[in-house]
């Protein structure tokens, strides 16, 4: 069963994003870490945008269940003087816990990064094993996000 609901993760990213991050310049390794790490810490030390970069706001989508909402935001990682997103950043929160508290963050690298893939698959596998909820969430709003047109 865990590995259906792993290959059933991958399935719906790769799918979702095979024509949409073909078109990327290939993310880098910086870009990866940047988004899996330093936009935590750069919201949470209310630091500048990383030098070089904006992020573009691609929406928010979600599954509700009772009193909680659990929420997928995504972001493109845009290189100063590109229109399309080297990288896209997927934040996981969860209504029912404080802010940060219970906030993951993915990243979704550009199709031929293939390094990064495993990096991405190796998280989710690690983090997200065992949580239905969340692995629903995450698919629900891939498909979500990937029936959106993205700017560019």
């Amino acid at each position: 069963m865990k590995k259906f609901r792993f290959l059933a993760l991958a399935f719906a990213i790769a799918v979702s994003f095979a024509g949409v991050t073909a078109s990327f310049a290939q993310t880098t390794q910086e870009e990866y870490d940047y988004i899996t790490k330093g936009y935590k810490a750069q919201i949470e030390n209310k630091l500048d945008m990383k030098a070089g970069y904006s992020l573009v706001e691609l929406g928010d989508f979600g599954l509700s269940s009772g009193n909680e909402q659990r929420i997928c935001s995504f972001k493109g990682l845009v290189r100063e003087g590109q229109t399309k997103p080297c990288a896209i950043m997927m934040v996981y929160k969860r209504s029912d816990l404080p802010d940060g508290k219970n906030d993951f963050y993915l990243c979704i690298p550009s199709f031929d990064a293939k390094d990064l893939w495993t990096q991405t698959l190796e998280y989710v596998n690690q983090n997200f094993k065992n949580n239905d909820e969340m692995l629903k969430t995450i698919i629900w709003s891939l498909m979500k996000l990937s029936s959106q047109e993205i700017a560019g």
